[in-house]
């Protein structure tokens, strides 16, 4: 018989708690109570003011089951009426009231009498509403181990022989701050534990939530401590030592690759780990089960380590060189015919029926011959391909729109692009006309278009193809695309930068099911903000189309441009300013909260975006923000200074003696401002092709505008310094 095994590390952490401030009496506001209790049945309760000058209370400290009257008053005496309705819930407020500059704290409690759930088995709080608070007695199956914010907030499993339910936070003994179950309370993994929380269903994961722990019950079985803290990737045995108060138990593993293969002449049992022939560290769980008792124990194994080169560094290889992929290779796009690999930062596309088996997602170790095909780097002659590891997330970059630009447009590498035109499918060529481009002289064309994207629904229609630039053919006639996504043309879609989603609009679309794929602008005023964390360098804020709710969330958001906040800019921002942002939207269904996902920025406060300088040549401005301001809509008087790296060269004439390119402010994100005809030093004509370089670092000067949604500097711009030297 074949067993299997895994040993869980336990995590250590210091629960920290918050202190309030001391409410003390202010001579600017008095009140004749600090408390105030409301029935549980609902009603009202009044307290005295007294104020040297007219005062308010602050609506962000009023709750939403809480009504305050009046909310304001003048210089004297008042009186201040709590008021509130029945409740099944005890609700607790802090409501503050501020005069000349100093607040003053009434806290009011509405106490609702507590009734002891009882108990229920996992499978009926799985089958529960979010919201309701279970009782649940069962076994800590294991810790969270996979999870850095377990080690600080007491994240664990919970099971009885009905199913499995995640914790996701664990008070500490005075009910308030969360911490490490096993530093807290001492549970571990084994002990019977009777716990009680709110359920929440947070990406399909059933949770209970900050629960409070009731009581602990040591098992009867433990585990002796391994001489490793992981296995190495190679074949491995050892001995794993049991103690039991109570007979006969049952060792079983979950996993195949751990096996339990003897029992030792000193009762401890010998297990076998296969070796590990993937990257990744993976672990298994052993149960060790006697009458009433319950021992579970993880162990993980090492990964082999990855051998290799990165995307990057394959595009940059010579031509026929015998490659291989790092297994981080990820699975971002497919044809009928092959795949396209990322790295995060560069993006390949292999050619081959064993690449078109894949799936996305994938992280793939590929060995094939680097080549270059219709002018894009590629993968050909794949001859080994092993999947090191599934369901990986698939990202992309945003994608740049070279419609306007499609005549002129040439690239040397996997880039991620879109384009709008009229989709003509026959057999198997995908062809795409471009409003006013000869046909004869310019299309577009998808490459070998998998099922999943339906290309042939698409025929006779204006689409926008979004997806992998994968070189020009018939002589550059077709600037072909892999495609990751098809739609309809919609002209001026919302979400963009012209035409931005308001605050309340995309939160009733969120709420209402329907969440917009890839990076949207959104725009609100601000109605409260949580923190600005410059630790962390985030902020946390609420917006609506009105400013008066609080109806989308700026989850972990960041400054101008996706940079930090500082204690520089950390004042910003105030209730009240009109912001846009840009970053990907979700639904965070514990809370019933439509939200930027982490990683979103600010583009612009009350209709302003801040450039890095100020456009003068001692100051220079910032090529992203000053694109963001020209496609923001703000205009420019007069000429301005911008620096950046050269991204592009579309050409340099020598017949008229100008040039054009573009340029963006790390060199690699293609397109972000053009050059239009720019002359070079002093205005002077070009007279060499090789005069300027991919990734030199220019100040130009020009006038600046908006030509069919591309920023650019005007013609007759002129270089001001190439690598920090001026001619």
């Amino acid at each position: 018989m074949k067993f299997r095994y895994f040993l869980a590390a336990l995590f250590l952490s210091l629960a920290v708690g918050c202190v309030q401030e001391e409410i003390g009496t202010l001579s600017e506001i008095q009140v004749s109570e600090s408390y105030v209790s409301i029935d549980v049945n609902g009603g009202s309760a009044s307290v005295n003011v007294t104020a040297s000058e007219s005062w308010q209370v602050d609506a962000s400290s009023v709750p939403s089951w809480l009504t305050v009257s009046p909310m304001s008053g003048a210089a004297g005496n008042a009186q201040v009426t709590f008021s509130a309705e029945s409740t099944k819930a005890t609700n607790k407020a802090e409501v503050k009231i501020v005069c000349a500059g100093q607040t003053q704290y009434v806290n009011v409690i509405q106490y609702a009498t507590k009734v002891d759930p009882p108990i229920s088995t996992a499978a009926q709080v799985i089958a529960g509403d979010d919201g309701v608070t279970f009782r649940m007695s069962g076994v800590c199956s294991r810790y969270d181990s996979g999870n850095a914010n377990a080690v600080l907030y007491g994240n664990w499993y919970i099971t009885d022989e009905t199913g499995t339910v995640y914790i996701y936070g664990t008070l500490d003994k005075k009910g308030q701050t969360k911490g490490n179950p096993l530093t807290a309370w001492g549970i571990e993994v084994g002990d019977h534990v009777v716990i009680e929380g709110p359920k929440s269903t947070y990406n399909g994961t059933v949770e209970l939530v900050d629960v409070t722990v009731i009581s602990i019950t040591k098992s009867l079985i433990s585990v002796g401590d391994f001489d490793f803290d992981e296995l190495p990737c190679t074949d491995t045995t050892f001995n794993m030592t049991v103690s039991a108060k109570e007979s006969p138990i049952l060792v079983t593993s979950d996993s195949d690759w751990l096996q339990i293969v003897d029992v030792n002449a000193d009762g401890s049992y010998k297990l076998h780990a296969n070796a590990n022939d993937r990257t990744a560290k993976r672990t298994a769980t052993i149960s060790i089960k006697g009458p009433t008792a319950l021992k579970s124990v993880e162990i993980a194994q090492a990964g082999t380590p990855a051998t290799g080169a990165s995307i990057t560094e394959i595009v940059a290889a010579d031509d026929d060189d015998q490659v291989q992929t790092l297994p981080n290779s990820v699975v971002v796009a497919l044809t009928t015919r092959g795949a396209v690999l990322s790295d995060g930062t560069s993006a390949i596309y292999a050619y081959g029926n064993s690449a078109a088996a894949l799936k996305l997602g994938d992280g793939v170790k590929m060995s094939a011959r680097k080549t270059t095909y219709n002018g894009v780097p590629e993968l050909t002659d794949i001859t080994d391909v092993f999947v090191d590891s599934e369901g990986n997330a698939v990202s992309y970059p945003d994608a740049k729109d070279i419609t306007a630009s499609v005549e002129t447009y040439e690239a040397s590498v996997a880039e991620y692009i879109k384009f709008s035109g009229t989709l003509t499918v026959s057999g198997n060529y995908f062809n795409i006309a471009f409003d006013d481009v000869d046909p004869d002289v310019k299309q577009g064309s998808i490459v070998y278009p998998i099922d999943a994207l339906d290309a042939k629904s698409f025929d006779g229609k204006k689409i926008t193809v979004t997806g992998y630039f994968n070189g020009l053919s018939s002589k550059g006639k077709f600037v072909n695309v892999v495609a990751t996504k098809i739609q309809e043309f919609v002209d001026n879609p919302k979400g963009t930068l012209r035409n931005p989603y308001e605050a309340t609009e995309i939160a009733s679309l969120i709420k209402g099911g329907t969440i917009p794929e890839g990076k949207v602008y959104v725009r609100g005023i601000i109605n409260k903000i949580d923190n600005v964390n410059t630790s962390y360098g985030n902020a946390q804020y609420w917006l609506s189309t009105d400013g008066a709710t609080a109806d989308f969330e700026a989850y972990r958001s960041y400054y101008y441009g996706g940079e930090k906040w500082t204690e520089d800019n950390k004042d910003a921002i105030k209730e009240g300013d009109e912001v846009l942002l840009y970053g990907e939207v979700t639904y965070y269904a514990a809370n019933d909260v439509a939200e930027f996902k982490q990683g979103n920025y600010l583009v612009t406060i009350n209709g302003k975006a801040l450039p890095e300088g100020d456009g003068t040549e001692a100051s220079p401005y910032n090529v992203t923000k000053l694109a963001e301001m020209l496609l923001a809509g703000e205009t420019f008087e007069g000429e301005v200074y911008a620096k950046g790296l050269i991204s592009q060269i579309d050409n340099v004439n020598l017949q008229y003696g100008n040039a054009q390119y573009w340029i963006s402010d790390d060199g690699t994100k293609l397109f972000q401002m053009e050059i239009y005809r720019g002359f070079w030093f002093g205005g002077e004509k070009f007279t060499s092709e090789d005069q300027i370089a991919l990734g030199d670092e220019v100040v130009v000067f020009g006038k600046v505008k908006v030509y069919k949604e591309i920023p650019e500097f005007d013609a007759n711009n002129k270089i001001i310094s190439l690598n920090g030297k001026i001619e």
